[in-house]
């Protein structure tokens, strides 16, 4: 009889725990972390190109200005100079000699950043043509490939 009333109750406690049902809640929250990249490859391009002011150029941008305010060369969307109609040897020359000391610059500025150097040549290009006046005729290249003047 001891092994029935056994066999009962412990048939009846198997049963009874299969429909216990234990509920547990744990909040998982979100770990932000936010690097703006942009403001990282910013800071590093006015470092960097500090001289390529165009009310006061100094230096080798001197040159670069003077061949911008000929229309002989415009600003891809790259951030490198681009011979115009009208470019001389002369100038394709002073031409690929900038484009030479921007892209080393804007490829340790990638490389220090860790992001990819077309990032970095299209944010120094939109920075480099809003440093150029409305109304001055300076050749600019959009995202899209298309030469205009400003």
């Amino acid at each position: 009889m001891n092994t029935r009333l056994t066999l009962l109750v412990s048939a009846a406690l198997l049963s009874a725990v299969g429909c216990i049902s234990v509920k547990t809640e744990s909040e998982i929250k979100p770990i932000h972390i936010t690097m703006d990249v942009n403001l990282k490859v910013d800071k590093e391009l006015d470092k960097a190109f500090a001289e390529e002011n165009m009310k006061q150029p100094q230096g080798n941008f001197s040159a670069v200005k003077s061949l911008l305010d000929r229309k002989v060369a415009g600003v891809s969307n790259k951030a490198l100079l681009e011979a115009r109609a009208g470019a001389t040897d002369d100038d394709k020359i002073t031409i690929a000699e900038a484009n030479a000391r921007k892209l080393k610059r804007m490829n340790e500025i990638a490389k220090s950043s860790g992001v990819a150097l077309e990032a970095v040549q299209q944010r120094s290009a939109k920075k480099f043509q809003a440093k150029i006046p409305a109304g001055s005729g300076v050749w600019i290249q959009d995202e899209s490939g298309t030469w205009s003047q400003k």
